[in-house]
């Protein structure tokens, strides 16, 4: 069994390479002949930063490494790795560390982390599982703060099911066990909230998330977390604009802005641009749209980020045929196609912007393609608000042709489907 720094120093000197050379550009010498010698930790980017430069995965570091010395340091770079949202690297040394459980570290706490880790990587059930035994535990040692951080991951679970109304019945059991606590922790409550208006917006009952949005950012006023408060403005706009209230949504839009460009997040402030621009869109400030979207693809691209480049040239695409300009649209249309995945949501997008081009030239069969398209990836990815749009979108087509029959048969597959995804999510229509 070695320490951590003894198989570092093992594997360096497997690859034939001079402290010198693995700390080029990553820390100093000194630094690594401390962790060599375990005189020093790692922190989660420098640890992840050698793994790389010795040309291993992460995980063969790690593996087969005495954590009974260092077992406190091991949890922490396992909270690390979790806060920096790698779940997989997280889950091994999760695991190892229940099995070498000692005093210093709450076995909870290990167990906390590790259902989070499930929840994110497809392990439904046995996040479930932890979580249920987590939830009888907290209820045994009536533990008012245990009970609701648990009834919270049980809310983030049922989300990442896409199971909104159970997510909104756990995250109110949440709020209301830290509604009982003596010295209650407004940051726990104000994310709650924060998840409860996520919930209900994804449900479609936008006043109430609005309600809760609003009751979060008023927690949230009286912290110090910018980044939480920028993210709830940015709710709040994305919720005003669904209602329409585009005056609404462009100003929380524009506050949330102004916030993450206080926390110098230019990714963010971008792709809030990217917002701004699709409101002043439906206004009448098309020309400044144009101009905004256009500044902020260019910037996304220099930044790398192409799948929000792709995203903002959808909505450039939009923006382009509301105004009549068939060949940019369709031009942009195809920029985009290039820049997301291949299975991307956005990609569902594109196709119907393609299918209302094609409608615009009169290509009837090509706009038939198209929107049955979007329609089929839209189903599969289970947007079912989207799919009876442009299945909509495509009845009426066929209703202007003369071919009521098929257009009938499209409606009632739309009433059909819709019934039974409803079911499954526990709705009665």
């Amino acid at each position: 069994m070695y320490t951590l720094g003894q198989k570092i120093k093992q594997t360096r000197l497997q690859q034939r390479m001079t402290q010198i050379d693995l700390a080029k550009h990553l820390c100093t010498p000194s630094m690594i002949s401390q962790i060599e010698s375990d005189r020093a930790r790692p922190s989660y980017k420098i640890l992840n930063g050698i793994a790389d430069r010795l040309g291993v995965p992460l995980e063969h570091l790690l593996s087969n490494v005495d954590l009974n010395d260092d077992f406190v340091c091991t949890y922490k770079m396992a909270k690390a790795m979790v806060a920096a949202k790698a779940y997989s690297t997280a889950i091994p040394l999760l695991e190892q560390l229940l099995n070498s459980a000692q005093a210093q570290v709450a076995e909870v706490d290990i167990l906390f982390e590790l259902a989070e880790c499930y929840i994110h990587v497809e392990r439904q059930e046995e996040a479930d599982s932890l979580l249920s035994d987590l939830l009888e535990t907290a209820f045994l040692r009536q533990d008012e703060r245990m009970i609701a951080r648990v009834y919270k991951s049980l809310g983030q679970l049922e989300f990442v099911r896409k199971r909104y109304q159970l997510a909104a019945f756990h995250l109110h059991k949440a709020n209301a066990e830290v509604e009982k606590m003596e010295e209650r922790d407004s940051y726990l409550q104000a994310s709650i909230l924060a998840e409860l208006g996520d919930a209900y917006a994804k449900s479609g009952q936008l006043a109430e998330a609005l309600d809760y949005y609003r009751r979060s950012s008023s927690l949230f006023n009286k912290k110090d977390d910018l980044e939480e408060m920028g993210n709830l403005y940015l709710n709040l706009g994305v919720s005003y604009h669904k209602l329409n209230d585009l005056e609404k949504a462009a100003e929380y839009s524009e506050r949330a802005i102004h916030i993450f460009q206080c926390l110098d997040n230019i990714v963010m402030t971008v792709k809030l641009q990217v917002n701004c621009a699709v409101l002043y869109g439906q206004t009448d400030r098309e020309a400044d749209a144009v101009a905004m979207l256009r500044k902020a693809i260019d910037n996304l691209l220099n930044l790398g980020r192409r799948e929000e480049a792709g995203m903002a040239t959808v909505e450039l695409a939009t923006l382009l045929l509301q105004q009549g300009e068939l060949a940019a649209a369709d031009e942009s249309c195809d920029q985009a196609r290039a820049l997301l995945p291949e299975l991307h949501l956005y990609q569902a997008r594109v196709h119907r912007l393609y299918g209302r081009i094609a409608v615009q030239k009169g290509q009837r069969e090509e706009a038939i393609r198209r929107l049955q398209k979007s329609a089929d990836r839209l189903k599969h990815t289970d947007e079912l608000g989207e799919w009876g749009d442009t299945m909509h979108e495509l009845a009426e087509l066929y209703k202007r042709e003369g071919d009521l029959r098929t257009a009938v048969s499209i409606m009632q597959e739309i009433r059909g489907y819709t019934n039974e995804a409803m079911l499954k999510r526990g709705i009665a229509l």
